[in-house]
């Protein structure tokens, strides 16, 4: 029945269904965790005279007079007059039909609404309670829900009246019960009708409190299942002839920091045993996971066995092959490049070498798990920036393979923990939080258009000094720095200026992947200077010359997405310099926002502050993948109820019953084999 579309209920039909949709109720189950986000208290009484415009209070009082105006577009409305010990106040009403007859001298009332001038100070529509009538709905504390356009407070709540009256009995349990106790609660039933309908407010944050354990509750216990079953799976040992790591790390132009070693170690002990591993390698921008991944791709094939390594776009790819291979193939291990983009001729004659043996290590975009891909000694898999995906993504690429190959995800993307326990609680997380020396300072400076000029000037002389440039625009947002109105329009201007002499490419994520590959060629060559683009920038370019980025209309981005632009520059061992340009509408809270880049260039801490600012889905990189839609519970507000419930899932065996839960919670997501 909690399936039950809530179309088929009395009063509601196609167009109210379609209004609730909007909501986000489509079901029973949806309409009875359509929680308040606040509750009015209308018990707490603001004497009349102490009445402040703009304010939502509850006013007691008994009526004096009431009497029909007619306005000057011919327009009657009812207005009556309410007296307390301290004055007298207009109420207003525009529909007056329900309630004229009730509102007569010597009735006495509760009004609440929020005080205007109305022809002197009025509430206009208050909500009232009759405290003579019988039939008057007398709750002193009333839910405040999310509306929209069609839906009132009084209609929602109606609804949610209705449903639980029907329905509310019928939903299962889901927290044991000693946990239920522990909240002040002896049922689920009894939770969800506090959550609508509390004694006092307190009651009612309690049992929204409840419902958001129970919430991720449910979600913690399919990722403690998915763990579970992973262990489960046989996977492949891994053990390389002795000192095969220390010669690699030997054998590099610089030392590996203690995080780096540190997070190697683990692996090689993953590695080593016949459970698969699956971890997630965490590290900001620059912290060195690259070469990590390689020293784990030598581990896989001086064991016998091919390794795959997987990037979201063909940029990021390129770059990772020009990377590892040149680590790897001087140690006599091949690599290969396979993108969508590639000749026919070139990929038959990888696939022929993958089949045979020849090729070590396999890198490409997710072209690599076409079935036509065969690699027939996969042993560990490697997908770099994989937030965009969640866990049923993740299984698909594993669920077909016994034994199981080894599996790591690595992201550039710094997550805050409890961000990081929600995406990948199934996994276990190792964070390179140590970054290699060598690397020159970014010095970041947020800037308004009167600085244009001195900007424009600092990018001449560095690139006069042989160094290169990105100049960064929001994806199709007009410009207001350079009087340029997008990338596009800024790329003719500029290769037309001053800068036109050291040479101008764009990048967008509109071009074809061949056109992307030749621009972001040219700039790491060096044929020309300055790269005009949009965010696609924003991961796997690494071109140590690039000292210098314009970020236009900065705070149009997000903090994350801000500070993953600004790894882009001093890769190299040359300072660097990042210009956050100010638009004209940025606004004190958006300047109060760049100013946290400017305090900080720890990618975890702000990463904490964008997910306050923005929200789970921004931060994390999409809102359509990976991270859970939860309707109840917060991860900026509910932190310690999610610990507490991976740890509660953690201890139970409850995965099977909390199914069917799970699908009415989260749409039904497809998780394989489940």
């Amino acid at each position: 029945m909690l399936k039950t579309d809530v179309r088929y209920l009395k009063g509601i039909g196609p167009a109210r269904g379609r209004q609730l949709s909007r909501l986000g109720i489509e079901t029973i189950f949806d309409l009875l965790l359509h929680v308040p986000r606040g509750y009015h208290d209308r018990r707490i009484i603001t004497p009349i005279r102490s009445l402040v415009p703009g304010e939502e209070i509850n006013v007691s009082g008994t009526v004096v007079s009431s009497g029909y105006l007619r306005s000057r577009n011919g327009k009657t409305r009812l207005e009556s007059i309410i007296r307390d010990n301290t004055g007298e106040l207009k109420l207003t009403f525009f529909h007056f039909r329900y309630i004229a007859d009730r509102l007569k001298p010597g009735t006495r009332i509760i009004a609440s609404g929020r005080i205007d001038y109305f022809g002197g100070i009025s509430i206009v529509h208050p909500e009232l309670i009759f405290l003579d009538e019988e039939r008057s709905d007398t709750r002193l504390v009333l839910p405040l829900y999310p509306l929209t356009a069609g839906i009132t407070q009084g209609i929602i709540r109606k609804l949610i009246e209705t449903v639980l009256d029907e329905y509310v009995s019928e939903v299962p349990e889901v927290l044991p019960p000693d946990v239920l106790n522990s909240m002040g609660f002896q049922n689920r039933s009894e939770v969800i009708r506090k959550v609508h309908f509390p004694d006092d407010p307190e009651e009612g944050s309690r049992a929204r409190r409840t419902l958001a354990l129970e919430e991720f509750f449910v979600y913690q216990s399919l990722l403690s299942y998915v763990r579970n079953r992973a262990t489960k799976r046989t996977g492949m040992k891994i053990i390389p002839p002795e000192g095969t790591l220390a010669e690699f790390v030997c054998g590099l132009p610089y030392s590996l920091t203690g995080a780096q070693q540190k997070v190697l170690e683990a692996i090689a002990a993953d590695l080593r045993r016949d459970v698969p591993m699956r971890r997630l390698l965490q590290g900001d921008v620059g912290s060195g996971k690259t070469v990590v991944a390689a020293a784990a791709c030598i581990l896989c094939c001086r064991s016998g066995y091919q390794a795959v390594m997987v990037a979201p776009t063909e940029v990021l790819a390129s770059q990772h092959y020009r990377t590892v291979s040149g680590m790897l193939e001087s140690a006599g291990i091949r690599c290969g490049l396979l993108t969508g983009g590639i000749k026919a001729s070139d990929r038959r004659n990888l696939l022929e070498s993958l089949l045979d043996g020849s090729l070590g290590v396999l890198i490409g975009t997710h072209a690599v798990f076409e079935e036509r891909v065969v690699i027939p000694e996969m042993g560990l898999c490697i997908i770099d920036e994989q937030h965009k995906f969640g866990v049923e993504q993740r299984e698909k690429l594993l669920s077909k393979r016994e034994p199981s190959p080894h599996f790591m995800l690595m992201s550039a993307t710094p997550i805050p923990r409890t961000l990081a326990m929600t995406i990948y609680g199934d996994l276990d997380i190792s964070v390179l939080d140590e970054m290699p020396p060598g690397r020159g300072s970014t010095t970041t400076r947020v800037m308004n258009r009167d600085s244009r000029t001195k900007v424009y000037e600092f990018l001449l002389d560095r690139l006069g000094s042989g160094e290169r440039a990105y100049i960064i625009y929001p994806l199709r947002e007009a410009s207001e720095e350079l009087d340029l109105k997008d990338a596009a329009t800024s790329f003719e201007i500029l290769k037309r200026g001053p800068l036109g002499k050291f040479g101008v490419g764009l990048l967008t994520g509109a071009m074809k992947p061949e056109e992307k590959l030749e621009v972001t060629g040219k700039f790491v060559s060096g044929e020309i200077s300055i790269l005009v683009s949009t965010t696609v920038v924003e991961v796997g370019l690494d071109v140590p010359e690039a000292t210098v980025m314009v970020v236009t209309h900065a705070e149009r981005f997000g903090l994350s997405q801000l500070h993953q632009l600004r790894g882009r520059i001093g890769r190299g061992g040359n300072n660097s310099w990042c210009f956050l340009m100010k638009g004209e509408e940025c606004g004190a809270e958006g300047a109060r926002r760049l100013a946290i880049l400017n305090s900080t260039d720890d990618g975890f801490r702000i990463a904490e502050r964008d997910l306050q600012l923005r929200g789970p889905g921004e931060v994390a990189g999409t809102r359509q993948h990976g991270v859970p839609a939860f309707r109840i519970a917060s991860l900026i507000d509910d932190l310690d109820l999610l610990e507490k419930a991976a740890d509660m899932a953690a201890r139970s065996d409850l995965w099977k019953s909390l199914t069917d839960e799970y699908k009415l919670r989260f749409r039904g997501l497809d998780i394989l084999e489940l």
